[in-house]
């Protein structure tokens, strides 16, 4: 394996990130929403909304939601063609949802968190991929938009200075919704859980990531197995449960999980992770 990567890192150069990725999408600021005329990333921002499809005139239906929507189906064009060049930055390092999960899932202790590596992360992914989109076209697309957290994080943290945010949050919906965020993300080990099961954004970047990885001009986190002796102080950083032991001892990454946030880097002893082409 060539070496045309960078081995090392500040993991505070992620957090604050992450840090800006709140400011610029999240109340009180929500910068990039209120450039597009919106308060929060529902609405035309929102980078999910359009995939709400009528199952009559399918066709023109997306070509109204590219229109209706451009704001947030542009974001997502502009993440998956960083993901096809460099890894999945924006899941790692700017998403504001991911991101404030991640960073509320660290001050909790981890005796109260669940840990969801015991599911195949790929398979219940694109398998729940498929039934969000089927949902879509069977016109109950609205069930998953109510519980979404790019809808139940913002309005949490608007909720101090939007009163229908609290009223909403007080709901059937809100408070399901609340505890489905809680459950794979303030309380989920890594604070990822709904990112690598539930995100249809995060199934499409991780389709990407997954294509584009042995294309030798593409960046990605990377193990050289010929220094990695195995010990698996990587195994225990991943916050997606993206690398396993195989069956020779060495640790193998799956792409389609990896979330490019470099964790892993850090923590290896040997040096044997890095970021950067092939």
């Amino acid at each position: 394996m060539q070496n045309t990567g960078t081995k090392k890192g500040s993991p505070g150069t992620r957090y604050m990130m992450i840090l800006i990725g709140i400011a610029l999408f999240l109340p009180p600021l929500a910068i990039i929403p209120q450039t597009a005329g919106e308060v929060n990333l529902c609405g035309s921002v929102c980078p999910r909304m359009f995939f709400i499809l009528s199952p009559a005139g399918i066709l023109e239906g997306f070509r109204n939601n590219m229109q209706a929507m451009w704001f947030g189906a542009s974001l997502v064009g502009l993440i998956l063609l960083t993901t096809f060049l460099m890894g999945r930055l924006w899941c790692s390092h700017l998403c504001p949802i991911g991101g404030t999960t991640e960073l509320v899932s660290r001050g909790i202790p981890e005796r109260l968190k669940t840990s969801f590596s015991f599911l195949h992360a790929p398979a219940f992914r694109y398998a729940y991929f498929i039934v969000f989109i089927a949902g879509m076209l069977a016109g109950i697309g609205g069930i998953a938009c109510k519980l979404c957290n790019f809808r139940v994080v913002p309005f949490m943290a608007g909720s101090l200075f939007v009163p229908s945010y609290r009223t909403y949050l007080f709901s059937s919906v809100g408070l399901a919704g609340i505890a489905t965020v809680s459950l794979t993300g303030f309380f989920a080990r890594g604070g990822r859980g709904y990112c690598n099961l539930l995100c249809p954004v995060g199934a499409l970047d991780s389709m990407v990531n997954y294509l584009s990885e042995r294309l030798g001009f593409t960046r990605k986190v990377r193990t050289d197995l010929s220094k990695c002796n195995g010990c698996g102080k990587c195994i225990g950083e991943c916050m997606v449960w993206a690398l396993e032991r195989s069956g020779n001892g060495k640790i193998k990454r799956d792409q389609a999980s990896c979330m490019s946030c470099k964790e892993c880097i850090h923590a290896c002893p040997q040096e044997a992770i890095r970021y950067g082409r092939l």
